[in-house]
């Protein structure tokens, strides 16, 4: 009896890349179909991931608007998205058993300490199996890349690199499988998941984002980028698209700077764009550090600080924190408004984080992963490094202590994004809004919001935790008198430098031929 022929395929294994533009790895599968090999585009719902601390129903939201999206494109092409649920191993375990997998194809993916070890798990799988596993880079962020002197240059070349068109077809597969399906996931819900607060996911969504922002609302970007008054319009709103990949980063930076070439563009346009420009090469920069050093999810980056806050967390601040009730009207309108919208502003992002970590003394994993949640647009390169830099664990960055009062009379000096978030205080006069405990009760009777019955009185008294927090600070440095050679050796292997001019980027075949040998040998093993 003769042994049954199986069909050739090569796999485009989509993770957080969830469209067919700009997509290297389908490109390059695509090619194969000359040869006979046939293209399976594959996304993989893993059960295991979904039950992290950092996962969210928001997330799945996003994610399923993508793919169906992304199903539709595939389908447009010849061959529609295949969606297994199941742990990896097993998935590619049951295709092995049914086709001829001749290679793997995927972006490299700059995730969180779980996927980095289930791509450790399936890189040995790969091996076993004699599959050779083809990763591009998915964003201006390189594997095993130590020399960061030259990072930014990298950054750029890679920027600048031709886009990867999409294939014009993809031959249906032969062998019979299930059509495109998604699993409902019972996940946690947050405030208003499923409403339209939350912002949509899919191709579409990310061209109508982006060009909305360079062409309309991004006029004012540099001035409205702090205030949650004006940050949610004025800001560009596409980062959910580039975590999960529904426009590369690659194609916002080539269309931002064709368009900042355009004559009709004033001063104030052109000073805003730049500005957002300079925050895209910030994007890498972090997810560069996590690249390199993995275990900054969990470990303080400058492991002096083991044992500064962790053994005294306080499960009745985290609780008022994470759901808006500590008293102080702005901290808690922003993190209610985070809460139903799954989007806030740097500014006010990296207030909460500083309020939980000095004023509330929380060691800053548990914050960690409630804000994770929260962000629909939770980039794990990003989070983690911001999350540390914010809370002084980094020990290379300045010690960013919000005033939470002061912040309240900066961004919404007449208390309307707090009126918003905050009825309970939504009669107060504008004079009493940033700190409501200072109305005479009588008023407060009036106002039908009594502190302390109706709304929190403040947790704690904010000037006198932050003058605590730094003196806990001065103490715990001076217990450790190699705290500075060992901050400098941290920014020396993770810091940022001060970036070239494109003008001085040899921009040579030579100079892409370099690139290029770095970045392939970086594909090489994932170890």
């Amino acid at each position: 009896m003769s042994q049954e022929i199986k069909e050739s395929i090569s796999i485009v294994w989509f993770k957080r890349d969830l469209r067919i533009h700009d997509h290297e790895p389908l490109t390059l599968a695509a090619d194969l179909q000359k040869q006979g090999i046939k293209v399976y585009p594959l996304y993989i719902v893993e059960p295991d991931y979904w039950l992290l601390p950092d996962s969210s129903a928001r997330h799945w939201r996003f994610i399923s608007q993508s793919l169906i999206e992304l199903n539709q494109a595939l389908s447009n092409l010849g061959q529609s998205l295949i969606v297994e649920h199941n742990d990896a191993i097993s998935v590619f375990e049951k295709l092995a058993d049914q086709f001829d997998i001749k290679a793997l194809y995927s972006h490299q993916e700059s995730g969180n300490l779980w996927t980095y070890q289930r791509d450790k798990d399936i890189a040995i799988w790969c091996i076993k199996n004699n599959i050779k596993w083809h990763e591009s880079e998915a964003y201006g962020v390189f594997r095993r890349f130590t020399y960061r002197d030259s990072w930014s240059q990298y950054w750029e070349a890679f920027m600048a690199r031709n886009k990867s068109i999409a294939p014009k077809s993809l031959s249906p597969l032969a062998t019979k499988i299930h059509s495109f399906a998604l699993p409902e996931l019972d996940l946690p819900l947050l405030e208003n998941d499923e409403y339209d607060y939350i912002q949509q996911g899919g191709r579409s969504q990310a061209l109508h984002c982006f060009n909305s922002f360079i062409e309309e609302r991004g006029r004012s970007y540099s001035y409205q980028l702090s205030s949650p008054l004006t940050a949610f319009t004025g800001c560009s709103r596409i980062s959910p698209h580039i975590t999960f990949g529904t426009i590369s980063l690659r194609e916002v930076v080539q269309k931002l700077r064709k368009h900042l070439k355009k004559p009709e563009l004033n001063s104030t346009w052109k000073r805003s764009l730049r500005s957002f420009d300079s925050r895209l090469h910030w994007h890498c920069h972090f997810i560069q550090k996590l690249e390199t050093e993995a275990l900054f999810e969990t470990h303080n980056m400058l492991q002096i600080f083991n044992g500064l806050r962790e053994d005294e967390f306080n499960e009745e601040y985290f609780e008022a924190w994470k759901t808006g009730n500590t008293g102080y009207p702005f901290i808690d309108a922003c993190m209610r408004c985070l809460r139903h919208t799954g989007w806030l502003n740097f500014r006010m992002r990296a207030m909460l984080v500083s309020f939980s970590s000095y004023q509330l003394w929380l060691h800053w994993t548990k914050p960690a992963w409630h804000l994770a949640q929260c962000f629909t647009d939770y980039e794990p390169g990003i989070h983690y490094s911001q999350i540390q830099m914010q809370s002084g664990t980094t020990g290379i960055n300045t010690m960013r202590i919000y005033n939470p009062v002061k912040q309240s009379q900066d961004q919404d000096p007449k208390g309307i994004f707090i009126k918003r978030w905050v009825p309970e205080l939504s009669k107060y006069f504008d004079n009493f809004i940033h700190e409501p405990w200072t109305m005479p009760l009588h008023m407060q009777q009036e106002k039908g919001c009594v502190i302390g019955e109706d709304y929190p009185e403040p947790i704690v008294d904010h000037v006198v935790a932050l003058r605590e927090a730094r003196a806990r600070f001065t103490d715990f440095k001076k217990l450790h008198p190699d705290f500075w050679e060992q901050a400098k050796a941290l920014h020396n292997k993770h810091g940022s430098r001060r970036k070239r001019s494109t003008r001085h980027i040899k921009k040579t075949k030579t100079a892409k031929k370099t690139l290029k040998s770095k970045v392939d040998e970086s594909q090489l093993s994932l170890f």
